[in-house]
């Protein structure tokens, strides 16, 4: 299924679901007409049933969709939709409780049930800038059927993802581009899958529970942008950032395929998610916290394997279109305080000749580069792709270094500025200067304890020793620091010393 489908049938959902258009003097037939409006954005596979109007509501009796690509249609039905003024400048829009949905693939048809309880939906605003306010008790997609293909051999006992007590609003403002901004706040999540072999014992069972959840996205849509040729969107203006954070979070998992088996548990006190991109720039930031995995593989391991983290973090800051100024970047990944059960340590250390203190891997790196090209136009892409120098960089600070494990750490940081006129005094690579800093605590032990378990040959660990005392300085017991300096003149200093 291709990235265009996605996107129309993405926002053909949410037109479903939170309608566009209001006014202080709107009517409901305004309403429904801007609806029209923006089925139509989606293309052909959209047909709309009997319009009505009685006293202050107008009336759709069906709304159908047929939707085909690449060997998936989308097929669903729902109605009447009704759109009753309020009096107040305000129009509420009715929906039916449950309509079902099938989905065809390579002629499989997978049928689901989608459902609200106590769906409330307002709209008000202006024709330019449509709001609507939104409140659901209960909104569910039930699996009905996965098709005769796999009713042949399996049992569907359940399948289900509900969310409990939704508040939201939605925004659509029109004009050169189409922009939609909403918001959702979800007082919980389950879901729930029960598949089982009917001749056998293959099973899929999924449990997961989840709470506070809250969703955002702004997306801005060209009215002419060709779904057809999606590397072209970006370029023609659509842009998107969102995202969604989540609460304490509990998933339990059982599955048993052809005689692999594997079950267990994960839990998190929170995930955050946010992601944005336009022409301008990729924004990718991950962050889980109070991580807890229990896994169990008999086949595999006579053990079960445990392990937490404090904190699971992934940055990822870039600009995209070509500048004649410097842009900000950043970089970053986080693995902290992360801690295995004795199973897995014993693999590798069953004398427990190591500290099994908790692990920490931590980089973040921040600066300026200067685009040469615009990244999201396909043309510009191909040639930065072929291109030696795709952009110019100019600044690179490392924030935080942090490597601690088995009883080593090491830190460090630092910041240096690049020269892209010279590419004479370190060829090809434009002059940097600055200086980076470092401490090294327990190296040595750790080297000592890995030749003493046969993880690593003596000889072999001379090599680091020796790096060690090139560019380290003693300052306590097992303790070093380095200060590598890159000077105006592009020497490269260990220490105050020049090694280059």
């Amino acid at each position: 299924m291709t990235k265009p489908f996605v996107l129309r049938m993405g926002g053909l959902g949410a037109a479903l679901l939170c309608g566009s258009a209001a006014s202080a003097d709107v009517t409901a037939q305004q309403v429904w007409d801007n609806w029209k409006t923006q089925i139509d954005a989606y293309g052909e596979g959209v047909a709309v049933g009997d319009e009505t109007t009685s006293g202050d509501t107008l009336t759709v009796e069906s709304l159908t969709m047929n939707m085909t690509e690449d060997g998936a249609t989308v097929m669903a039905e729902l109605g009447p939709l009704t759109f009753t003024e309020q009096g107040d400048g305000t129009v509420r829009v009715g929906m039916p409780e449950s309509y079902p949905m099938t989905f065809e693939i390579d002629g499989n048809p997978v049928q689901v049930t989608l459902s609200n309880e106590g769906l409330d939906l307002v709209a008000s605003g202006t024709p330019e800038a449509i709001a609507y306010d939104l409140s659901v008790d209960r909104y569910a997609i039930t699996l009905d059927s996965l098709g005769p293909e796999f009713e042949e051999e399996g049992i569907l006992n359940a399948g289900m993802i509900a969310m409990n007590d939704i508040q939201g609003d939605y925004t659509v403002t029109t004009g050169e581009l189409t922009e939609m901004d909403y918001t959702l706040d979800v007082g919980s999540a389950e879901v729930d899958v029960d598949l089982r072999e009917r001749e056998g014992s293959g099973i899929i069972l999924v449990a997961a529970q989840m709470d506070d959840l809250g969703l955002t996205a702004d997306i801005a849509m060209p009215e002419a942008m060709d779904t057809e040729a999606p590397e072209t969107m970006f370029a023609e203006g659509f842009a998107f950032e969102g995202g969604y954070a989540i609460g304490p979070s509990d998933y339990e998992f059982e599955i048993d395929e052809a005689g692999d088996a594997m079950s267990g548990t994960v839990a998190a006190d929170s995930t955050d998610l946010t992601v944005a991109a336009s022409y301008d720039g990729m924004t990718y930031r991950s962050q889980t916290q109070g991580l807890d995995i229990n896994l169990s593989v008999p086949d595999e391991l006579p053990f079960p394997v445990e392990a937490a983290l404090s904190t699971f973090e992934f940055t990822f800051d870039v600009p995209l279109s070509q500048s004649l100024e410097p842009q900000d970047f950043e970089l970053g990944m986080e693995l902290r305080d992360l801690t295995v059960g004795d199973g897995l340590w014993n693999i590798f250390d069953p004398g427990e000749a190591l500290p099994r203190d908790p692990a920490t891997v931590a980089l973040n790196l921040t600066g300026e580069v200067i685009p040469l090209f615009d990244f999201m136009d396909p043309q510009q892409a191909q040639q930065a792709a072929m291109s030696d120098l795709p952009a110019e960089i100019h600044a690179a600070v490392l924030n935080e270094l942090v490597l601690r494990v088995a009883g080593a750490e090491v830190t460090g940081d630092g910041a240096f500025t690049f020269d892209n006129s010279d590419l004479q005094t370190i060829p090809g690579v434009p002059r940097p200067e600055g200086q980076a800093d470092f401490r090294m605590v327990g190296v040595n032990g750790l080297i000592d304890k890995l030749i003493q378990m046969g993880l690593i040959p003596e000889q072999q660990a001379a090599a680091p020793r020796m790096m060690l005392g090139m560019f380290a300085t003693p300052v306590g017991d097992d303790e070093l620091t380095s200060t590598i300096e890159i000077n105006e003149q592009g020497h490269i200093l260990a220490n105050g010393q020049r090694i280059q």
